[in-house]
């Protein structure tokens, strides 16, 4: 089956056509040659037209042309400091200049080199002093005199040597050029050369053969070894000539920077000097006022670019210096609790003496520490956060359905203030570790919290806005109800003081078992859509509770990371409340029967108080009541309770009131506050 042919590219891509467009037009193909010939004649340095030959294959070809060897020719008979040696017959005029000037990597570190350090054995090296002690140590042969009288002389003359002690730093073997200083040879060299002078050496014909074959090649390497002297003499005086352009280029330099009112480093960093100056160097060039006013426009505009960028890095130093002092000075308001309570840092940024503060970026760390403890910026900041408070709860009065919220009587609570003042944020739906049980946010909560991260991506702290906010309903309705059962007005001070001290007497009517629990332990209240609660009599908690009452914050100890907490979370000692603490079946009685008993008492703190409360009493004797069968209790490790409260009952965050801990659990100190 013949193979169908590619079908032609009729039309050009986008991206070729947008690659074509943004290609800069070369003029310099378009000269004519004898143009482009005057032109390189002027370069004075056959590495300028090395350079051009190397940019595409037509100055490739064209510049190669044995025709236009001249242009080579000349470059070499008029470079600077002085005309380079005439190359020995294995040179072109181009890979005489290729071998001369191309730079390459050091033959030990292999870190970039200029010229060869032995242009006899094409050995370059950096000028790190170890490398120059290592070539001589592990790649070269000096030959011994006696040795090379009777036995080598035969091939010895076709190695090439080095051509000058100055070659190498240290150099054994005297000081001068090839032939006055002693031989020395690349061992790789010396033992190809010696293991051929062995193989011929046992046949007549052939040892002949190689003699002559050696008497020629020693003729080449002598040629070649002058014209390496004389390469060796023209470096010298070419990294002379270039130290003395390098000095005079950098007085210069010097004067025109005090002249022109420029700093020197400044100007010696722009891109337009810093390449007139390493190509002036480079071509062994003077430079002169005129080069300076020919790009004099460009090094101004970079120049101005330079302070205006370094300006900028001193007001972001100086503006970051000041972020961290007011932070630092919020973490003290913070740890002291002078300003209780205070926002969240991007919200007290923006309290307006602090956000002045934060501009001043002149001033030093001491400086802004001293002022912002001073007591007039003390005395600001305070008025300053009672006007954030009062804006803030009225936000949320507004939210809670409080808009413009208003009362004469001190002993009333602001709406933000109350029990019943939940909420949750819109934008990330978390709450932080201190509100981790409660599920939603107080007024304290809500000023603090940051949203750092959402549902979908993390976002950049934001201050405080009341619209991110929402009301926790479940929340709300499970205090309002139990508020309104214990008598307890929501709007009076002191409120949270007498909820909290009814205890552990408030047992979940929605749940399956009998899970009692303090009565600020509002997060109960997500795990059902309607939440029924009730108080029971003190002794009735005690006998459902047992010799276990629930334990505040163990549940998050537990869970928090840390080798103490994985180690007690290893231990077997977890029991269910869920499976311990079940709810009696109630057999049908008669009409007389009662499901609650009301007291009306003042104080919801104790059964003899004079609080209205709800009491939960039997409604008959025990034989009236039913328990369901209940296996025995078993003992988990926190882990596998936290998968059986999962797996069996459906909840999958272990709160304080879902578990029993059989022993007291050794916590350190700072597991303890």
């Amino acid at each position: 089956m013949a193979r169908d042919s590619k079908k032609q590219k009729t039309s050009e891509s986008l991206s070729e056509v947008q690659a074509s467009r943004s290609i800069k037009a070369c003029y310099i193909t378009k000269l004519p040659l004898e143009l482009l010939a005057e032109i390189l004649l002027y370069t004075k340095s056959p590495k300028d037209i090395l350079a051009l030959t190397r940019c595409s294959k037509f100055f490739c070809r064209t510049l190669l042309h044995q025709a236009n060897q001249y242009i080579w020719r000349y470059a070499r008979q008029n470079c600077l400091p002085e005309a380079l040696p005439e190359p020995c017959s294995r040179f072109t005029e181009s890979s005489f200049a290729a071998f001369v000037l191309d730079a390459g990597p050091c033959e030990i570190c292999g870190r970039l080199a200029g010229f060869y350090s032995s242009f006899g054995l094409r050995v370059r090296l950096c000028t790190s002093t170890r490398c120059k002690s290592a070539i001589e140590q592990d790649k070269l042969h000096i030959s011994k005199d006696h040795l090379s009288k009777d036995t080598y002389h035969i091939f010895e003359g076709t190695l090439p040597v080095v051509e000058s002690s100055a070659s190498f730093a240290g150099m054994a073997g005297g000081h001068g050029d090839w032939p006055d200083i002693s031989l020395m040879y690349r061992k790789s060299d010396w033992a190809c050369a010696l293991q051929d002078y062995l193989d011929v050496s046992q046949s007549p014909a052939k040892l002949e053969q190689f003699i002559t074959l050696c008497s020629r090649k020693t003729a080449e390497t002598k040629l070649y070894m002058q014209m390496c002297v004389g390469l060796q003499s023209w470096k010298r005086k070419h990294l002379e000539a270039q130290t003395t352009t390098e000095n005079v280029n950098t007085k210069f330099s010097k004067d025109l920077a005090v002249k022109e009112g420029l700093d020197f480093w400044d100007m010696m960093n722009t891109p337009t000097y810093r390449s007139l100056f390493k190509q002036k160097n480079a071509s062994l060039e003077v430079i002169q006022q005129s080069d300076y006013k020919i790009r004099e426009v460009d090094i101004t505009a970079e120049l101005l670019k330079v302070a205006k960028r370094r300006s900028r890095r001193a007001h972001e130093a100086g503006y970051s210096t000041c972020r961290q002092a007011v932070e630092k000075h919020y973490n003290r308001l913070r740890a002291l609790k002078q300003e209780s309570p205070l926002p969240c840092l991007p919200s007290f940024r923006k309290l307006p003496t602090i956000h002045q503060i934060q501009q001043s970026t002149s001033q030093s760390k001491k400086e802004l520490d001293n002022a912002l403890q001073s007591q007039p910026i003390r005395a600001l900041v305070h008025s300053e956060l009672e006007k954030f408070h009062s804006d803030a709860k009225n936000a949320l009065a507004a939210i809670m359905g409080f808009p413009d919220w208003r009362s004469p009587s001190s002993r009333k609570l602001h709406p933000a203030d109350r029990l019943t003042a939940r909420f949750r944020c819109r934008t990330c739906q978390r709450v932080e570790a201190k509100y981790k049980d409660c599920g939603s946010l107080d007024y304290e909560g809500a000023i603090m919290h940051l949203c750092s991260v959402t549902l979908d991506k993390p976002v950049s702290p934001m201050p405080f806005r009341a619209a991110r906010f929402e009301q926790d309903t479940k929340a709300i309705a499970a205090i309002s109800a139990l508020l309104e059962v214990c008598g307890i007005p929501d709007d009076q001070k002191g409120s949270h003081r007498r909820l909290s001290a009814i205890g552990p007497r408030i047992v979940c009517l929605s749940c399956d078992a009998q899970i009692v629990m303090e009565p600020l332990d509002i997060g109960h209240s997500h795990r059902h859509e309607s939440m029924s609660l009730a108080i029971l009599p003190q002794d009735e908690a005690n006998k459902i509770l047992g010799a276990h009452p629930p334990s505040y914050g163990l549940a998050a100890k537990l869970t928090s990371k840390g080798k103490i907490a994985l180690e007690l979370r290893k231990m077997k000692i977890y029991l269910c409340r869920h499976c311990v603490q079940v709810k009696p079946q109630s057999t049908p009685m008669p009409a007389t029967g009662r499901s609650s008993e009301h007291t009306d008492t003042p104080n919801g703190a104790n059964d003899s108080a004079s609080t209205q409360t709800a009491t939960m009493t039997p409604n008959a004797d025990s034989a009236s009541q039913k328990f369901p069968k209940v296996r025995q209790p078993t003992l988990y490790v926190f882990d596998g309770l936290r998968s059986h409260l999962k797996g069996l009952h459906k909840i999958s965050s272990v709160r304080d009131e879902d578990f029993i801990c059989t022993q007291d659990l050794p916590w350190p100190k700072s597991h303890l506050n």
